[in-house]
């Protein structure tokens, strides 16, 4: 024999005002997104994040914390320079969008345009009409050369690093790993790719000690000249 199942008048009546109530909150403005605060966005503007998110105020936040984890990464996909998104509620009606950005690693020019660098190298298919912040701008640079220098830009100490202007590509027969780069305190250095980065560490103290602006050469040994007159 099959059981009946029975319910009982308030269980049928509890059911009934719950289905209402659910359906009210949804068609009402109580659910959807109120506000969306952006966090830890340094490079991008906090309106590329929502952007790329397509969360607004007309979002339903339970749809939204519900598939919060493929939002992050349909973010992260649009934003390559994004490392990570995070999205949690304030207030029952209120989003944070915690983000983390790879680091920028300076800016190439190309075409007539400007594509920021990040991790590895990795240059992103964004043009700007200049470069933003206080980044370093590669000049001359293939692919597997830019990879090498960026990571070692990154691996600098942050006083050397914010003192970078530009680095040159200026190989020469007698040494193809030869680089310039153009300081932001009107010096200039010349060095060799694989030894650069041990030596830069002694630029702060060298430029103390010049009287003049000039080239400090740390292609083989390490010295400093001032620029020559023009006459």
């Amino acid at each position: 024999m099959k059981k009946r199942i029975r319910i009982s008048k308030n269980s049928l009546i509890f059911l009934i005002g719950f289905i209402i109530v659910i359906i009210a909150y949804f068609g009402s403005p109580l659910s959807k997104v109120r506000n969306i605060n952006v966090e830890g966005v340094n490079d991008l503007g906090a309106q590329q994040i929502i952007n790329a998110s397509k969360v607004d105020d007309h979002s339903v936040l339970l749809h939204v914390l519900i598939h919060h984890k493929s939002i992050a990464q349909q973010t992260e996909k649009k934003l390559p320079s994004v490392e990570s998104v995070s999205i949690k509620s304030r207030n029952f009606r209120d989003l944070t969008i915690k983000v983390k950005e790879f680091p920028t690693l300076g800016f190439i020019y190309k075409n007539g345009s400007y594509y920021r660098i990040i991790k590895n190298g990795q240059v992103l298919n964004q043009k700007m009409n200049a470069p933003i912040g206080n980044y370093p701008v590669y000049s001359n640079f293939g692919s597997k050369r830019l990879k090498q220098i960026s990571k070692l830009y990154a691996d600098l100490p942050s006083n050397v690093q914010t003192n970078i202007s530009e680095f040159y590509n200026a190989p020469t027969k007698l040494n193809p790993y030869r680089i310039k780069i153009d300081m932001n305190d009107g010096n200039k250095v010349v060095a060799d790719i694989r030894t650069v980065k041990s030596k830069l560490k002694y630029y702060p103290g060298m430029a103390a000690q010049m009287k003049k602006k000039g080239v400090i050469d740390l292609e083989i040994g390490a010295y400093s000249h001032p620029y020559k007159d023009k006459k």
